[in-house]
């Protein structure tokens, strides 16, 4: 029996992301393409980069061919993952000259293809993985009818990934940014028809996604979720109408699966701010649906990219920087209320270093702008902060421009800043002491401290006193508020077992009342422990009391 591997290095993609905890569409468009071209289950292997980094980079010889993807444009951090790099890509190209690999996904513009073994579809993948099973391997692109099938017959293979059931399935809505012009960096203009899935087709993907044992879904792999099921046809701008009722059917067949409990987690990922403050109408009655639908604490990520306006006219950015501000404002007022103290959808916002006409200046005006926003009470979940990889065949690539030492640093400056002043003021607006946070899966141990974040789209990493069973849940209570992250305590929190680092968490009780505390242990009433906490803020005390238990050892 013939034998074929998908090979996963994870995707970061301007409207695609597949690091774990997410499992990108690829290898699930891979695999319903080959299940349904006549392979059986038993002769498709599923593997990923870090199975790879385990057994030196080689693959078995006995596979006919090797179908790989990988790829980042603005690559970032991840807790607990790490995306396949190019060096590691050409690595396993090189090490395994025996196989017949194909590669996909953003990594096939940059990757050695002078090897024999390697073909780069420029395309997409799964068609030439459907195509080459029925023997006239062909490089062109997938129709939506082909994805309907393939995305149902390729759930299964969630199963196999490595962490499995704790996985976030990335759901593709549509294709290509359908602005008349387009970001200079960006990859999703590089895609000439835009396509939009049905709503039935991507409801049978999820409903089949279910079976196989996913409960956690991202609305993601789209350059724009308020442009999905527009017509085209009417344009401001160059932005066109939004279709607010296409919107609604989406996502109101997905509330009402998380309603009943099949999903446990839905987000959502990439919003236009230029087809929002455009359409504001439209626009406004699309984000009152997918704030009800999703699951409190989500982000709307906007790819404002810079507030220069010098910047944002030489690169075909999306927005003006006072129309930026206007779809932030649009977000919070429509999408900002709270459930159970965390707020239902709050905007991101994407800042990028290395486009054409940065000067010493632009960082300063980034800050300024977010500063602005800050003063004006509003709040943003997420600033990612990217230098940029030019892509190869966007416009940026063939630019060939110098960024000075000089402005790097300026940039480098100016990042910080934002990191110390803007970030932590909309950690504490948004998280505020005392407030519960669920189901935190532990992904890191390190010095005593467990690191842990929700299996969510770009949820906040928590540091807990103690070490907790790796890949556990654990909920817990917010106690501080540090860079990017917070400091939190377990729930429930046992005051007769917790060690004294746990009480140093506790704004007003150093190491000094820590000690005291221990000494004073075992506590007979959790209400005993009120003494220690008249430091402490009133809300954040009464919620460590409330979620304190008592266990004489």
């Amino acid at each position: 029996m013939k034998r074929y591997l998908i090979l996963d290095c994870y995707v970061d993609e301007p409207a695609c992301l597949g690091v774990p905890p997410f499992i990108s569409p690829y290898p699930r468009y891979i695999y319903g393409a080959l299940i349904s071209a006549g392979l059986s289950p038993e002769s498709i292997d599923y593997q990923t980069i870090d199975h790879l980094r385990n057994n030196n980079f080689s693959l078995s010889d006995d596979y006919e061919h090797v179908f790989l993807t990988g790829g980042a444009v603005v690559p970032g951090k991840y807790l607990g993952a790490r995306i396949g790099t190019l060096t590691e890509i050409n690595k396993i190209i090189r090490q395994n000259k025996k196989i017949k690999i194909a590669i996909g996904g953003l990594i096939n513009r940059a990757v050695d293809s002078g090897l024999g073994n390697v073909v780069t579809i420029k395309n997409d993948i799964e068609k030439f993985a459907f195509t080459l099973i029925k023997g006239e391997p062909i490089d062109l692109p997938r129709t939506t009818e082909e994805i309907a099938q393939w995305s149902v017959a390729g759930a299964e293979i969630i199963k196999k990934h490595p962490w499995f059931p704790d996985i976030i399935c990335e759901i593709e809505t549509g294709r290509g940014c359908p602005r008349e012009s387009h970001c200079s960096f960006c990859s999703e203009g590089l895609i000439k028809i835009i396509e939009f899935r049905k709503t039935e087709d991507i409801i049978k993907e999820v409903d089949s996604l279910i079976s196989a044992g996913a409960t956690r879904f991202r609305i993601g792999r789209q350059p724009d979720i308020i442009q999905f099921g527009s017509n085209l046809k009417v344009y401001r701008n160059g932005f066109p109408q939004p279709e607010p009722s296409a919107v609604t059917e989406l996502f109101s067949e997905l509330q009402h699966r998380k309603d009943s409990g099949k999903i446990k987690i839905l987000n959502v990922d990439n919003a236009n701010p230029g087809s929002i403050v455009n359409w504001p109408e439209h626009s406004s009655r699309i984000l009152e649906t997918i704030a009800k639908a999703v699951t409190p604490g989500d982000t709307l990520p906007f790819g404002i990219e810079s507030f220069d306006k010098e910047v944002v006219k030489l690169n075909s950015l999306k927005v003006t920087p006072e129309q930026a501000v206007m779809a932030v404002r649009m977000v919070n007022d429509i999408c900002g209320f709270r459930v159970d103290g965390i707020p239902a959808l709050l905007p991101g916002i994407n800042l990028i270093h290395g486009l054409k006409g940065e000067t010493m200046d632009t960082f300063r005006i980034n800050y300024d702008y977010l500063a602005r926003i800050a003063e004006e009470g509003l709040l943003v979940k997420r600033i990612n902060i990217r230098k940029l990889q030019p892509y190869p065949d966007t416009p940026i690539y063939s630019e060939k421009y110098k960024i000075t030492n000089g402005i790097t640093k300026r940039f480098e400056y100016y990042r910080d800043k934002i990191r110390d002043e803007i970030d932590n003021l909309m950690l504490r607006q948004i998280y505020p002491t005392g407030t519960i946070l669920r189901d935190n899966f532990v992904l890191e141990i390190r010095e005593g401290y467990s690191l842990a974040k929700q299996i969510a789209s770009y949820s906040i990493t928590v540091k807990i006193p103690g070490e907790f069973q790796f890949k556990s849940f654990q909920d817990v209570i917010i106690t501080g508020h540090r860079e990017r992250s917070l400091s939190a305590l377990p729930v429930p929190f046992n005051i007769n077992k917790a060690p004294a680092k746990s009480f140093e968490f506790i704004p007003g009780i150093g190491k000094e009342r820590a000690s005291q505390i221990i000494l004073k242990r075992p506590f007979e009433h959790r209400e005993d422990l009120r003494d220690f906490l008249d430091n402490t803020p009133p809300q954040l005390a009464k919620s460590i009391i409330e979620n304190s238990q008592i266990e004489i050892p």
